[in-house]
């Protein structure tokens, strides 16, 4: 007889990607996401399964994308080109002509049109510098390389500044912002931009983000910009997007887990899992993972006793930087059904 598999969803228009090769063929218990996971009661010990060198399926993908209204959610009001500085809906920003002017250092000024250059998609991850909020999203716009193509510029330029409709302007080392593939995004998720237009730079944090972008100058700076790092207790960030409440799992039956991991600078190399308390890891390689993008994985475990468990997660970056605090997600295992 065909065991049941158990698994849990998130509402990441992803998940279901990720993990519909199993559930072609099982029988499914499917759970919202972001609740806590297990509170005990007051007073209460919970006295948890211990499996030493838990083994599993592992899978990751950089393409999961995190819906629109998630992303808006997270950020309050990225879709109107938060992140850079506070925002708020322009009126009338909904024009098919955005154009962007072109000039300091250079020999000539210009203005060059969006709809008239070559149109460009990436997926790539935009998490806030001091908060928790991460999000992995389509963006397709212009790259900056190709904005810049007409630049005649001095040699000792080395400074880009970018500069919105409102003043708000941030400087990023030129070589980086290019090096970085930066872009001038004008739809998310394949939706407008309400502000029109947002700067996007790859693997760098979303302060940098600015909106309605109107002038992009090219300067000759003494020291060039540099770069303002995610904070160090957000670095390595790991999260389980789903919880197990009121979940009937059961002895011997599959139950998959999923989450996220990222550095927003530093590639994810790999994710480790522990169901004893964090006193044995085992660790699963995330080969080829980029900066850019999270890395989304996919963890599938059948407990062979019932009982509460606890499962711990955290990621390692190439470099060696370590989750400062693993993601943990409580559930219970009863025994198999007759």
């Amino acid at each position: 007889m065909k065991k049941k598999q158990q698994r849990i969803l998130t509402g990441l228009a992803g998940a279901t990607m990720i993990l519909s090769s199993a559930a072609a063929q099982a029988d499914e218990a499917v759970f919202q996401s972001n609740a806590p996971a297990y509170t005990a009661a007051e007073g209460e010990t919970v006295s948890y399964r211990r499996v030493a060198n838990v083994q599993g399926g592992f899978r990751f993908d950089q393409n999961c994308l995190t819906p629109t209204d998630d992303v808006f959610s997270l950020f309050g009001t990225v879709l109107t080109g938060a992140c850079a500085k506070p925002a708020f809906a322009f009126e009338n920003q909904q024009a098919e002509d955005h154009y962007i002017n072109v000039g300091g250092k250079i020999r000539k000024a210009y203005s060059i049109n969006l709809k008239d250059a070559k149109e460009t998609e990436q997926v790539s991850l935009c998490a806030c510098a001091t908060g928790s909020a991460t999000a992995n999203v389509k963006i397709t716009g212009v790259l900056l390389s190709d904005v810049l193509t007409l630049a005649d510029m001095d040699a000792d330029v080395n400074t880009l500044k970018i500069i919105g409709s409102d003043g708000y302007g941030t400087k990023v080392p030129l070589s980086y912002a290019l090096e970085k593939k930066a872009m001038i995004v004008y739809r998310i998720n394949d939706e407008t931009i309400p502000s029109g237009t947002q700067f996007w730079l790859p693997a760098t944090v979303a302060k940098y983000f600015t909106r309605d972008v109107v002038d992009v100058e090219l300067l000759a700076e003494k020291e060039t910009p540099e770069i303002e790092q995610r904070a160090d207790e957000l670095r390595a960030e790991v999260a389980i997007m789903n919880y197990a409440d009121d979940a009937a799992f059961h002895v011997g039956e599959e139950i998959t887990f999923e989450g996220y991991a990222d550095d927003c600078g530093d590639p994810i190399a790999v994710v480790d899992f522990s169901l004893d308390g964090s006193e044995s890891w085992t660790t699963y390689e995330t080969a080829g993972a980029t900066a850019e993008r999270w890395v989304y994985w996919n963890f599938s475990y059948a407990p062979q006793e019932a009982g509460t468990y606890q499962l711990s997660v955290r990621a390692r970056t190439e470099s060696g930087r370590v989750s400062k605090l693993a993601a943990n997600l409580v559930f219970e295992v009863a025994q198999a059904e007759l």
